[in-house]
């Protein structure tokens, strides 16, 4: 909803000044664009920090004031730090919501005419859906004379969705008045440059600095009152006030950072800091950053920066608290939420904590840029793509340690993902931006071509070896998240796209990717609807030779289930309870083993096809005790066990062999009953 988005980023810029924008209802472009009868686009441009976003939520304000012109507006505030709402999809989104609410007939239009594509909005077509939806609604005859407001249209997406979003600006110019803003980019007045004029305005800031510089002086005459340094000392009042107005150069930004700094500066201290402040944003930006470098936890302030300016969407403060502990766990071991919280305060001037989810963001688009551009060295000494690999690794780390089968608890494998509620505490959400991004940031670690080759996507290590044993438990998490679709269909796709081509140190984890590829494709409908599905899919559907197969084992009557874990034991857990009852250790199963176990029909016995003979052990599953080790056909070269599986009163075993051998033993007396030669 684009009106919460609104009071969320109002309140984190600080106090709205109504004589800080009421110079643009005085222009008159903006009056010929706004009291015309004809539509089109009037596009506001300038500088970062030179106070679009509060001119046009001050204009969206004085729209809404007009029940005229209320009924017949939508407005959406983008901001590049937040991957929720930089996006075209958020944006058209956003603005259909905005018209809906407004007219109730339009959601039941919607609702009618878009029945069986609703569902589908979050899918590779949800663009072209929702771009229908939207080109639909403002021709519609409940909605005369639209007006849409778009901020930040620069920070909207990667460069292919802006150009999708501008295209629906131009192409729908002629029935919807557009106001949109961003910086000076070549690329946007190029596309717009195809509307006609007599349809197209603009206005640059930098033209009406005036305007903008007296919009500026009042902010700053407002927020130097608010400084309790400066209290009851009207001579340092009026010294702070005309050297803010002399540095300023028009930007708010500049003028809201320094306030920032002299609210924790001490009376006596003033003048000096007032002296030190450079002009201009790029230079406040080092000062502050050479500041915290000289702090005794300048090396955590460095991490800390790292990680947000890294990762994907704003980070709430436990997800950042794992990142923070694993990256950090080489000079302090533990870390709790509060310090995480100091810590960001710390670095106030470049980061700042929502009220309502506790995420940590960068407070403006123009931080993270310094941190990408001028600052890069400081921020990322070992390189960006090094960074990457790091929250892979992290990533990696904290959901082995977390993610399990069942994780909620449910029990029930046809629960119903709208009836789950995460339990109190929730074991996801101190790895839920794990969960969803981990593969963007492996896939980002290896963007440079010869990093292809490093020992992690290799058989056997990192990669392979979390998939082998975590592959379905992280299927389920995505599921639990809602994230299955798209993120989830993104992340495999990735994988297949890293792992294309073979080589003699993949194939295996090649082989895993293409398993796991189409088994996704197969069952994300309903593991998508009924998370828990998964695991007896994985089971009762895929081929026994499947990689997917391999990786689990469910008891008849689901009591209990068998998985690696990451050191190459087997673990054994309670099907009712959630627990592990049982580990069976890697050097107990012998070194070089392949996993393919089977329950007896009566859940008391596991097989597991053991080493390069063929051996089949049998596990007591309750005690974990091994009962039997019988021995596969004595054949040169190696062998590999096709099929194992028990008889129906869990009596005999029988296990085939590539070879086309079979064999057959009695588990009580342990003795080969039938070998079967091809």
């Amino acid at each position: 909803n684009p009106a919460y988005h609104k009071k969320r980023i109002f309140e984190a810029k600080g106090p709205f000044l109504y004589e800080s924008f009421r110079w643009i209802l005085d222009h008159s472009d903006f009056n010929k664009w706004r009291k015309t009868e004809k539509s089109g686009v009037f596009w506001i441009k300038g500088g970062p920090g030179k106070g679009k976003t509060m001119l046009l939520g001050g204009l969206v304000d004085d729209f809404e004031k007009s029940p005229q012109v209320d009924k017949n507006l939508a407005y959406f505030f983008c901001q590049a730090t937040d991957s929720r709402i930089n996006t075209t999809v958020a944006v058209i989104r956003g603005l259909i919501v905005s018209f809906i609410k407004k007219h109730h007939e339009l959601r039941s239009y919607v609702r009618t005419e878009y029945k069986d594509d609703l569902d589908k909005l979050n899918g590779p077509d949800g663009w072209y859906i929702l771009r229908d939806i939207f080109e639909k609604v403002t021709q519609h005859s409940a909605l005369p004379n639209p007006v849409c407001v778009v901020d930040a249209l620069d920070e909207c997406g990667q460069e292919h969705g802006r150009k999708q979003l501008l295209r629906l600006i131009i192409e729908t110019s002629c029935r919807v008045k557009w106001l949109i803003s961003s910086r000076n980019i070549p690329e946007i007045e190029r596309e717009l440059q195809e509307i006609d004029s007599s349809r197209m305005l603009s206005l640059e800031l930098k033209e009406n600095a005036e305007c903008v510089t007296k919009s500026v002086d009042l902010y700053i005459d407002d927020a130097v009152q608010n400084v309790m340094a400066l209290q009851g000392d009207t001579e340092l009042q009026t010294l702070t006030t005309s050297t803010l107005k002399s540095k300023a150069n028009g930007t708010f930004l500049w003028v809201a950072l320094v306030i920032g700094q002299l609210r924790h500066t001490k009376h006596r201290d003033i003048r000096d800091v007032l002296e030190q402040m450079p002009e201009g944003l790029e230079s406040l930006y080092s000062l502050i950053l050479n500041q915290l470098s000289k702090q005794k936890d300048k090396d955590v302030y460095q991490i800390l920066l790292s990680i947000v300016a890294t990762a994907e969407r704003p980070l709430r403060l436990e997800e950042l608290l794992t990142f923070i502990s694993f990256q950090w766990k080489d000079y302090k071991t533990a870390y709790s939420l509060r310090d995480i919280q100091d810590l960001v305060k710390d670095c106030g001037s470049f980061l700042s904590i929502r009220d309502d989810d506790k995420s940590v963001d960068f407070i403006h688009q123009s931080v993270k840029d310094y941190m990408m551009g001028p600052a890069v060295r400081v921020i990322f000494p070992s390189g960006i793509e090094y960074q990457h690999y790091k929250m892979f690794k992290t990533s990696l780390s904290a959901m082995s340690r977390i993610l399990k089968h069942d994780i909620y608890g449910l029990q029930d494998p046809g629960s119903d993902i709208n009836t789950i509620s995460p339990p109190t505490p929730d074991p996801l959400a101190p790895i839920a931006y794990c969960c969803v991004f981990w593969v963007q940031h492996l896939f980002h670690s290896c963007e440079s071509g010869a990093s292809r080759d490093k020992l992690f996507l290799k058989d056997g290590r990192t990669l392979h070896a979390f998939l082998k044993v975590k592959f379905l438990c992280w299927l389920e998490s995505l599921a639990l998240l809602r994230s299955l679709v798209p993120q989830g269909i993104d992340a495999i796709q990735k994988l297949k796209n890293l792992l294309f081509y073979k080589s003699e140190t993949k194939k295996r984890v090649v082989a895993f990717i293409n398993d796991a590829y189409q088994f996704f494709h197969y069952c994300r409908h309903y593991m998508s609807k009924h998370p828990l599905q998964l695991y007896h899919s994985a089971f009762a559907f895929e081929d026994r030779r499947s990689a997917i197969f391999t990786t689990v084992a469910i008891s008849p009557k689901s009591n209990y289930v068998a998985a690696w874990d990451s050191r190459g034991d087997i673990e054994i857990w309670s099907g009712e309870s959630g627990e592990r009852t049982q580990i069976i250790k890697r050097s107990a199963l012998n070194h070089e083993f392949y996993f393919s176990p089977a329950f007896s029909p009566n859940s008391e016995l596991m097989a597991c096809a053991q080493g390069e003979k063929g051996d089949i052990q049998i596990w007591h599953v309750e005690t974990g005790k091994l009962l039997h080790l019988f021995k596969g056909p004595d054949a040169e070269g190696k062998l590999t066990v096709s099929h194992n599986s028990f008889s129906d009163d869990s009596g005999y075993v029988v296990a085939g062999y590539t070879t086309g051998q079979v064999k057959v033993w009695c588990v009580e007396s342990g003795k080969c009953l039938c070998d079967f030669d091809k």
